[in-house]
């Protein structure tokens, strides 16, 4: 049975906002980089890919820039804030495991807090390690779920390739793509999701397995409980 819901990210893209807080600084859905309100996965070439939540703050809006400050100044924060990213990340890829849907394992691991300031924005960038996120065979990659399937973002979703690959097909039609990269802007409707990837030289990727579909999970409850969790963390600090 294909299970409906919200990725679990859709709720952690919130997770950086402190109660009251106006949403941060909005890229155009036009020219979205990696350092604009995004969800990056880079995909490497055994099909793991690094997963990061960017969310950028204006420092002339008082809220926004407490907001990024409270973050930037306490490294506890920021531990706490990638912790709970990676494990609300983690318990989806161990719900598809255990529903059977995928025959490789899936894994989310915690890698990295960057917190800096750039051309005069704030910019906090969580990013964990998704095991096996996309399903490989025939010198391809393919990613399908959890982008297929009730996912939604405020943000625009940023999709690189591995070096020496390139993008063979996207559903839907990105908003822009250059076969390295393909950016779907944000509130893009995702259903259907699909990137095929191939290797330049035609060799088989690290891992091999069968293209999978994946249902769509179940993760509403779960998330509004993590964006209260960190919501609360985050004022407890101010």
């Amino acid at each position: 049975m294909r299970l409906l819901g919200t990725f679990a990210a859709v709720a952690v893209a919130s997770l950086l906002l402190i109660s009251g807080v106006t949403t941060p600084v909005a890229a155009s859905s036009d020219d979205v980089s990696a350092d604009d309100p995004s969800l990056v996965v880079d995909l490497e070439e055994d099909g793991d890919a690094t997963v990061s939540l960017v969310s950028v703050y204006d420092p002339n809006d008082d809220d926004e820039r407490d907001a990024f400050e409270s973050i930037r100044t306490d490294e506890t924060t920021q531990e706490e804030l990638l912790e709970r990213f990676a494990n609300r990340l983690d318990s989806v890829a161990t719900q598809v495991a255990a529903d059977d849907a995928v025959d490789r394992e899936m894994s989310v691991t915690a890698d990295s807090v960057d917190v800096r300031i750039d051309d005069d924005r704030g910019i906090v960038t969580l990013s964990v390690t998704w095991s096996g996120l996309a399903a490989t065979g025939d010198g391809q990659l393919v990613v399908d779920e959890p982008f297929a399937s009730g996912f939604e973002t405020d943000r625009a979703l940023i999709l690189t390739v591995p070096a020496g690959a390139t993008l063979e097909s996207t559903t839907p039609e990105p908003t822009t793509e250059n076969g390295a990269q393909a950016t779907w802007s944000d509130g893009a409707a995702l259903e259907g999701f699909e990137a095929v990837v191939q290797a330049d030289d035609g060799s088989e990727p690290a891992t091999e397995s069968a293209a999978d579909t994946v249902p769509g999970f179940g993760a509403v409850v779960a998330a509004v409980g993590i964006v209260a969790a960190v919501a609360a963390l985050v004022r407890r600090d101010r």
